[in-house]
């Protein structure tokens, strides 16, 4: 049982990183190139320009569709990320309440082992 809550416990702190990551990775934007310089041109815009969709293109020349992919991909890392919290957060509290109160089988004595 101690086991499983550090294990738990350790699903958790990943899936932190993995929503702070890529809720900064959403914040800064992708890197891409206009007229041929590239540059992290949304870092500025602190997270705004998901908001403004015909900046996108117009922003970004190479690679083409790249703030359509950057955004999709780091949404759905957060919405997975924030389920793993969901789901680590519930089994450490299973985990420790199982530690401390033990676990709900009944143990069985000898002589109701032979009938």
């Amino acid at each position: 049982m101690l086991r499983s809550v550090f294990c738990s416990a350790l699903g958790l702190l990943g899936a932190i990183y993995c929503l702070s990551v890529s809720g900064s990775g959403l914040r800064n934007g992708p890197r891409c190139s206009k007229d041929g310089i590239w540059k992290d041109y949304f870092k500025e815009t602190a997270g705004s320009y998901l908001l403004n969709r015909t900046q996108w293109e117009v922003v970004c020349e190479e690679p083409p569709h790249v703030v359509t992919w950057h955004v999709t991909l780091f949404s759905l890392l957060v919405a997975a990320s924030c389920l793993e919290v969901v789901l680590c957060g519930v089994q450490v509290v299973n985990a420790a309440i199982g530690v401390l109160c033990g676990d709900c089988r009944k143990k069985v004595g000898p002589r109701a082992q032979e009938l």
